[in-house]
Formats: C-alpha cells, sequence, structure tokens
C-alpha cells in the first residue's frame, strides 16, 4: 500500500495540511478496461476534504456519461457496465447499499428528458443524436455543468502539478472552454503544432501547449473514451495585475 504523501499544500485548494492523501488526477475508474497494466496512473497530493469532493462529483459523471457512451468502443471498455453496476440493486454489496442504488435509478429516470422534450441547444459537444435514430425514441441524461468544471479544472491542476511541480495560484487562473470540433479549430491548430500528447491508454488522451516565455501560461484539449472533449488554459489574471 502507498504511503500517503508529507504535509504539504493541496493542489485543489492550495491549503497546508498536515494529514494529506492521493488523488488521481483522471479517476482510476474512468481508465477503460482496455488501459494497459504498465500505465502509470497519476496521482496528486489532496486534502481529504478535496478528494471527498472530487471522487463524488467523478462517480457522478461517470454513470451519467457511461450511459450516453458505446458499450463496444475499447476506448470505454467496461465504463458501460460501471455505470450500469451504479444503478442495479443487484450489484449492492448489501441491503442498504441495494436500496441507494435502487434509489439513484429512480433519481435518474426522474431526471431524462425524451424526444421532443430534450432541449438539443443544451447537449455537450459530441453526444449528440446518432445517425438513423428517430429523435422521438431519443432519450438525454442530463450533466452538471458546475461537475464538469470542476472535473476540467483537476485535470489541468494535476497534470501542472505532475510534470511542473507547480500549484495553479494567482495571478494564475484556469478558464474552460465547450466547444464544438469546428468552434475549437483554432486552439487544435496550437496544440497540434506546439502541444504535447499525453495518452494514459486508448481511453485518455491530453495535448498540452505551454508558452515558453513563463513556462506557465498553457492551453489543454482533453478527450476521454472518444466521446467527452474539453478544452482549458491557465492564464495570468488581467484583474490581478497591477497598472
Amino acid at each position: 500500500m502507498a504511503r500517503p504523501p508529507p504535509p504539504g499544500r493541496c493542489v485543489h485548494c492550495l491549503g497546508f495540511f498536515e494529514e494529506m492523501t492521493w488523488d488521481h488526477v483522471f479517476p482510476e475508474a474512468w481508465y477503460p478496461d482496455t488501459t494497459p497494466d504498465n500505465v502509470e496512473k497519476w496521482k496528486i497530493p489532496s486534502c481529504r476534504p478535496c478528494n471527498a469532493l472530487q471522487g463524488k462529483n467523478e462517480g457522478e459523471l461517470l454513470v451519467r456519461f457511461g450511459l450516453c457512451i458505446d458499450p463496444d468502443d475499447p476506448k470505454n471498455a467496461g465504463i458501460v457496465e460501471k455505470a450500469l453496476r451504479a444503478l442495479t440493486a443487484e450489484s449492492g454489496r448489501d441491503e442498504k447499499d441495494a436500496k441507494a442504488r435502487e434509489a439513484y435509478r429512480q433519481k435518474i429516470l426522474r431526471q431524462v428528458f425524451e424526444g421532443e422534450a430534450i432541449p438539443f441547444q443544451a447537449i455537450y459537444p459530441g453526444f449528440g443524436p446518432r445517425p438513423g435514430i428517430h429523435d422521438l425514441t431519443l432519450v438525454a441524461v442530463p450533466v452538471s455543468a458546475t461537475g464538469i468544471r470542476t472535473l476540467v479544472e483537476k485535470i489541468v491542476r494535476g497534470i501542472t502539478y505532475v510534470h511542473d511541480r507547480k500549484f495553479v495560484e494567482s495571478p494564475y487562473k484556469i478558464e474552460q472552454f465547450v466547444l464544438t470540433d469546428e468552434g475549437a479549430t483554432p486552439l487544435t491548430d496550437i496544440l497540434r503544432r506546439f502541444g504535447k500528447v499525453y495518452e494514459r491508454g486508448p481511453g485518455i488522451i491530453v495535448t498540452r501547449a505551454v508558452v515558453p516565455e513563463d513556462q506557465m501560461t498553457a492551453f489543454y484539449g482533453i478527450e476521454i473514451w472518444g466521446r467527452f472533449k474539453a478544452y482549458a488554459s491557465i492564464e495570468r489574471d488581467k484583474s490581478e495585475i497591477v497598472r
């Protein structure tokens, strides 16, 4: 069993703590079954409260995204099954857990949109209707925008710490962008020309381009399971600059 980190700063909240834990940059449960055994699953020092909050958010996102991806794609092998188990009473560890899973399933069912009730303008890029499926048969699962922002910020903070041993703090801040493939073209061009690709197996790919002048400003392209794409940057907060 790995030793906990020594006393220090939490990558998430930046506070100093005597007792620290390890948190995975990419949720451990998010790695598909096709991930090679020799892939290093990056870890970062985190305080216990932040670790717990991140874990809860990641579990929620895994279920909701897991219900919307192709179970036969090797880039997400096993992810759909994990999502379904979280909603299946028979998978419960005990009676209390079984009831919690059933209650969660009912919660998801109450929240879904069907057919013409789906707010198509709010669909996350890459998760729209598939060709050949009639609109009236579609079902949409709502996903928290705050949850997505929390996940993307964690990944950016985590990679910055893993590779540079730096914390993202004032005067720098993280900006996030929800873009279609077409809308992301200017950013993906920059990442293709100047970025470095980090692959954590077939299901997780991150491209990062760091501006050499300050070694902190950077652009990120994140792709998970071949479906979820997110873009972010670390930039100097202009409001923090003393004129």
